[in-house]
């Protein structure tokens, strides 16, 4: 019988004989279901596609291949995967061995030669596989954890599940290991499972256990919603290109993110459960209709309409509940300096910087070019120690800022760039549909990348997305080619 929850008043979930009716049986081809249930055939086809996989050590075929592995030869870590398994069975993560050659998994039980054996066998007689046949085994190399989820995950490795049709993505999964889970990643096992916005790839809503839906993970003050998963693009970019190399086209993608190779496809699934509809409190079925009669030729349209058509709710909650306009790391804007001169530029949303910085030439473009030119006749030194700085900065403050009505602040800074004081002046700074006025200092940006920095002092009003980015920035007029930051 299938689900009958309705999510955020809209639109039924998708049960389970629909999904099996209207959407595996009527769009996946046997040929092709036959490959998402081989992950050896899979890796073969995905990797001739240029698709990367976890790394293969090797496979035992048969009862004769057993008797005559060499189970030395197996690494400190991998991890052992029945060829045919069923959601998860028969699969086993070791991560060490120690001095009397016993693997280690998660939970730090331990595993000799023989019990390894033992666990081979098992899988070899068919017990997790999808018909109960006679199955294969294989050792791949384990994935290590990108450091994004060092704080949401316990021991194993987090995997990123994508709901695709018609080479769209259309609903996405993380699912986080946890104690309870003996650092596996099944949340029928109590791992966790947070809903994906497709169009940031930052987590939303979550669900665990018998819990239900939860707002923290476990144990933690640390919130499921805002964490933003690594290499999305590449990760939309590969479930398209896996679907349309293996022709599966409904399916199940699930990723992992090695901490240096970034994402791999570890599996295909022709018969995806439907527990990501809990995780992300919305229902598939009005995504799989929307997404049903849509010519998608290119990977880049597949891309962008699974973050038009599913994406970008997370940011709008966001606004609403907080009042703040969401913004990214890179920004166009406008200043607003004497006598209403304006300067449209682009700018980088700095979190780390306490104070926006512009370069002198936009500061004069905004009418403070007789002051920039009366404070260099001062002779400030530009590099001094922080001493001699502190107390220039006092006599230059008692002296200065009243001479000059502009003038609202001068601050001895020392940073990667050296030692200096700067001018600081008062101007009004527009981000999106937002004006407001802000302290800014004077510095010869010249020579690196952003003619303007905003630091956190000027950000209050905003909350910073890092996912979000401008690509088309108007330059400064005359602007000359800046190293980076």
């Amino acid at each position: 019988m299938g689900i009958i929850t309705v999510y955020k008043n809209r639109k039924k979930v998708l049960g389970l004989n629909e999904r099996g009716l209207d959407y595996i049986r009527k769009f996946n081809r046997h040929e092709a279901v036959q490959i998402a249930d081989n992950k050896l055939l899979t890796k073969e086809i995905l990797n001739k596609a240029g698709i990367p996989t976890p790394k293969l050590i090797s496979v035992i075929r048969d009862n004769n291949e057993f008797k005559t592995f060499d189970w030395e030869s197996l690494p400190k870590s991998f991890v052992i995967k029945p060829v045919s398994g069923l959601e998860g069975g028969g699969i086993d993560i070791f991560y060490n061995r120690d001095q009397h050659g016993q693997w280690i998994r998660a939970n730090k039980s331990k595993v000799s030669v023989e019990d390894l054996k033992k666990m081979t066998a098992v899988i070899l007689e068919g017990r997790y596989s999808l018909y109960n046949l006679p199955d294969q085994v294989m050792f791949e190399e384990r994935v290590r954890t990108h450091k994004n989820f060092k704080y949401y995950t316990y021991k194993g490795a987090p995997d990123i599940r994508i709901i695709i049709f018609n080479n769209i993505p259309v609903m996405a999964m993380l699912r986080l290991p946890t104690r309870q889970s003996e650092g596996k990643a099944n949340l029928e096992k109590g791992g966790l499972g947070l809903g994906i916005d497709m169009a940031s790839g930052t987590t939303t809503t979550g669900i665990y256990g018998k819990a239900g839906k939860i707002d923290f993970v476990p144990g933690t003050h640390i919130r499921t919603s805002g964490l933003k998963i690594p290499y999305w693009n590449r990760i939309l970019r590969y479930a398209i290109e896996a679907q349309r190399a293996t022709k599966l086209n409904f399916a199940a993608i699930d990723f992992l993110i090695d901490r240096d190779e970034g994402p791999v496809i570890v599996e295909l699934n022709a018969r995806p459960g439907l527990s990501i509809q809990l995780a992300n409190d919305d229902g598939m079925r009005w995504r799989l209709k929307k997404a049903a009669n849509i010519k998608v030729k290119t990977v880049e349209k597949g891309i962008r309409l699974a973050m038009d058509l599913f994406g970008g709710e997370i940011e709008e909650e966001i606004e609403s509940v907080s009042g703040k306009e969401v913004v990214g790391i890179y920004e166009n804007i406008t200043l607003v300096g004497k006598d209403m001169q304006e300067v449209k530029t682009k700018a980088k949303i700095d979190t780390g910087a306490d104070s926006t910085s512009i370069d002198k030439k936009i500061a004069e473009g905004l009418g403070f070019k007789e002051l920039i030119e009366n404070l260099e006749k001062e002779n400030i030194p530009e590099d001094v120690n922080r001493e001699q700085g502190l107390k220039l900065e006092q006599e230059l403050r008692e002296r200065l800022i009243p001479k000059y009505p502009d003038l609202v602040d001068i601050q001895f800074v020392k940073s990667s760039h050296g030692s200096s004081l700067r001018p600081y002046v008062k101007v009004a700074l527009k981000v999106k549909e937002t004006q407001y006025e802000t302290y800014v200092s004077i510095f010869d940006r010249s020579k690196l990348n952003y003619p303007v920095i905003i630091g956190r002092k000027s950000l209050g009003r905003f909350l910073v997305d890092p996912s979000k980015s401008i690509i088309k920035v108007q330059p400064v007029k005359n602007e000359q080619p800046r190293s980076a930051d």
